[in-house]
């Protein structure tokens, strides 16, 4: 789950970087689909969940 949280944060810092979309509007179903469904849905979720509890994004 770790690794998915770090991958997490590092996509959206990118995505706010490139400001294609501001973090607060990243959804677990957007991550899923620019990660080519490789992740499942479920752990993108709990991993969301967790970032934002913390404030990060």
């Amino acid at each position: 789950m770790e690794d998915v949280v770090a991958r997490l944060k590092e996509f959206i810092e990118m995505e706010a970087r490139s400001g294609s979309m501001d973090p607060g509007c990243i959804t677990p179903m957007y991550v899923y689909r620019m990660w080519g469904g490789q992740v499942p849905l479920a752990e993108i979720e709990r991993a969301l969940e967790e970032v934002r509890s913390h404030g990060e994004f």
